[in-house]
């Protein structure tokens, strides 16, 4: 039996769109943060040969995915043996968290400590991949650049987690499943929406502004192309058809919180995925301040705390906080 953990990741240049054809590859290249403490863990345990994989979420989800993940990964791994897997997250999914993308690369972690042979990061990261396309980064520890291509430099960290010790807060205004998914929601703005052209055309600015200023440690210049991109990206997904609208009240209340901040001379800037929860990026010194302003905005249910977080790990026993669903649990009703 086999756990590893992940973390989840904040992108600061958005992943939003594949490009045509195979091989889930981007439209463009993104830039994220991998923040410690949103975390998901998988259990993998090998069973008789000639049964069957049985792959499940704690609390239940579905499945179809994650079996087909784990098939394909047995596969490129060598993996003889079927499998018993299950995956649970400390933090709300499915909710523009990223629990997916810390899912799949503590899954990846875990059947990689079954491979017959270590596997270089980029394979690993081309494989976690396949299960969602934010998983590569979530493979590499602090700031993760990710660009189109198959090549085992596609993926690669910009900057360590100790690079810049910045403040994270998450202010969650919903706890449910979103009623689009990204992947549905990726494929429907780059079909449908007449900005996207030129959504990516603008990203290389961000891009170029968000790398210089993570080598420079400028959190001004960070948090202002955070902004832009994050808020170019929910443009553009509202100009599809039919719209995408991922915000709930409690989400604009928030950015104007951030914003009175920063007019109190409050050094805090936002940046929101494909979700209604909203992540502000602050100095450690002003963490409190901007924690209780957070809390205080109505629609806001709590803040979570994170900071830059560190690259998947293979433990010789569950964290204390997956224990009960990685140890009690069982994949042995949620078969495809």
């Amino acid at each position: 039996m086999i756990w590893a953990v992940a973390q989840a990741n904040v992108a600061l240049v958005k992943y939003w769109g594949r490009a045509p054809g195979p091989g889930h590859q981007p439209a463009g290249t993104s830039v994220s943060l991998t923040l410690d403490g949103l975390a998901s863990a998988a259990r993998v345990e090998e069973r008789p040969a000639g049964g069957e994989s049985r792959a499940a979420w704690a609390p239940p989800g579905p499945v179809t995915d994650l079996t087909r993940f784990v098939e394909g990964a047995r596969a490129e791994l060598g993996i003889a043996r079927p499998l018993d897997v299950l995956v649970t997250s400390n933090f709300p999914v499915a909710a523009g968290l990223a629990s997916s993308a810390s899912a799949y690369a503590a899954l990846t972690t875990a059947l990689a400590a079954l491979a017959a042979e270590p596997l270089p990061a980029g394979r690993l990261a081309a494989l976690a991949r396949h299960g969602s396309g934010s998983a590569c980064r979530s493979m590499f520890g602090g700031f993760v650049q990710w660009r189109p291509g198959e090549d085992s430099g596609a993926v690669t960290q910009l900057a360590g987690p100790e690079h810049w010790p910045l403040a994270v807060l998450v202010a969650v205004t919903g706890t449910g499943p979103k009623r689009v998914p990204s992947r549905e929601g990726m494929h429907r703005t780059r079909a449908t929406s007449p900005f996207f052209d030129a959504w990516l055309t603008a990203g290389e600015a961000d891009l170029a502004a968000v790398r210089k200023a993570v080598r420079s440690r400028d959190l001004p210049a960070l948090g202002t192309a955070a902004e832009r991109n994050a808020l170019r990206m929910h443009a553009t997904a509202l100009g599809a058809d039919p719209p995408l609208l991922y915000w709930e009240p409690a989400t604009v209340a928030v950015i104007r919180e951030v914003w009175r901040l920063r007019e109190d001379g409050v050094p805090a800037y936002f940046t929101i995925d494909a979700g209604p929860q909203v992540k502000v990026l602050c100095e450690p010194a002003d963490r409190q301040r901007v924690e209780r302003a957070l809390g205080g905005v109505p629609g806001v249910s709590h803040v979570l705390r994170s900071r830059p977080g560190g690259a998947p790990c293979v433990l010789a026993t569950p964290p204390a906080w997956a224990a009960p669903a990685l140890l009690d649990g069982s994949p042995a009703d949620e078969r495809t």
